[in-house]
């Protein structure tokens, strides 16, 4: 029932919206009207008003009283440069012209669930209570789910649609996260008269970086620092440097330990040589490890042996809006849509894939309905 050309003529569509992040009202208002002609419930929230954007979280509901309720979600917003998408179509795989992403990360996951709706209402089929959630900001730090009052409809099951890989594939395990900026202020002087006068940042911040375990700690646990900035000419003593910090780990206890790690060593240093340390690194979302044995998987497991998928539960050093849900006490599991070399102007999603996942969300649909 699931139909090939209606589902990628609406990705298409929807690609087309640029939609960065807190910017998300075009495709706000085409997702507000499309659930409203799919005859759902639909409600805009308060989340854009909350994080200084211009759209809030969408939400669908569609009715099915004295049924489980279910959670489809994916998030509108897409990372940079998004400006203008030029989709094209080519040996089955649609990508874009190389000069933006293509925003399959997540409008695949939305095609999706849009096309299950479809199916659903035109066809009547059974249906559990389902809640449709289209979130803004998830590439910035899951802004719209933090915002999202999931307490509102406590739903029995989330399905996040949102991973790469191949339909089938489901993300059972995510990070605990932290990220921040790190700031070292030395002092200024004339790099050529008097630069025995000044304290380096720069100097200060090297002496550090080099006792940091940065990149692959672990298999557990990664730590990067991906933005420096600093100076102010070629002729000053550099006075102050910015560095924004990450790390992530499947061990909160290790990530804590790291976190502490890191920052024992910057004060350590910036104290040998006269400086000062201001460490902005926060906590960020929590991670999860959901038990291969929960309801929501055993659905999943059997939405995909109806349609003959390959049913493969893995971790992710990624987060998702399931991080936030499953913190907040609703079990999420993050579903895999297909799309290929996300956050990369060679993004690229096959079309058997959209396909694929706009049938696998019925599936669980249809499965969830017998409960």
């Amino acid at each position: 029932m699931v139909n090939r050309e209606k589902v990628t003529s609406r990705f298409i569509d929807m690609v087309k919206i640029s939609s960065p992040s807190l910017k998300e009202r075009e495709i706000g208002d085409y997702l507000l009207k499309t659930l409203k002609e799919l005859g759902l419930e639909v409600y805009e929230d308060n989340a854009g008003k909350e994080n200084g954007g211009n759209c809030g979280n969408i939400v669908g509901i569609l009715r099915a009283p004295n049924k489980k309720k279910v959670l489809f979600s994916s998030h509108m917003d897409t990372v940079l440069p998004c400006e203008k998408i030029t989709p094209i179509i080519e040996n089955e795989i649609v990508k874009t012209d190389g000069t933006s992403v293509l925003g399959g990360d997540d409008k695949g996951g939305i095609a999706a669930i849009l096309e299950m709706l479809r199916v659903i209402k035109e066809n009547n089929l059974e249906h559990p209570e389902i809640i449709v959630v289209f979130s803004i900001a998830e590439e910035i730090g899951l802004r719209g789910a933090r915002a999202f009052e999931i307490e509102k409809y406590s739903p029995d099951f989330a399905y996040i649609l949102d991973s790469s890989g191949k339909p089938g594939e489901a993300i059972v395990q995510a990070p605990h996260s932290a990220k921040g900026e790190i700031k070292i202020i030395g002092k200024p002087a004339h790099a050529g008269i008097n630069p025995e006068d000044g304290i380096n940042a720069f100097t200060v911040a090297a002496h550090a970086v080099s006792k940091l375990r940065l990149g692959r700690i672990d298999k557990e646990t990664t730590s990067n620092i991906g933005i420096v900035k600093g100076g102010e000419a070629v002729n000053i003593v550099m006075p102050e440097i910015s560095m924004m910090y990450e790390a992530r780990s499947f061990d909160g206890e290790k990530l804590d330990n790291l976190l502490k790690e890191t920052n024992d060593i910057f004060e350590e240093i910036a104290k040998e040589f006269g400086a000062q340390l201001i460490n902005n690194v926060k906590k960020g979302y929590a991670g999860f490890k959901l038990d291969e044995n929960l309801e929501i998987i055993s659905h999943l497991k059997k939405a995909c042996e109806n349609i003959n998928l390959k049913c493969e539960l893995k971790s992710s050093g990624g987060g998702s809006d399931a991080n936030v849900y499953n913190a907040k006490g609703y079990t999420a599991i993050n579903l895999a849509v297909g799309m290929s070399k996300v956050h990369t102007t060679e993004e690229y999603i096959k079309i058997d894939d959209l396909v694929e996942m706009s049938k696998l969300t019925l599936e669980i649909a249809k499965e969830l309905a017998k409960c």
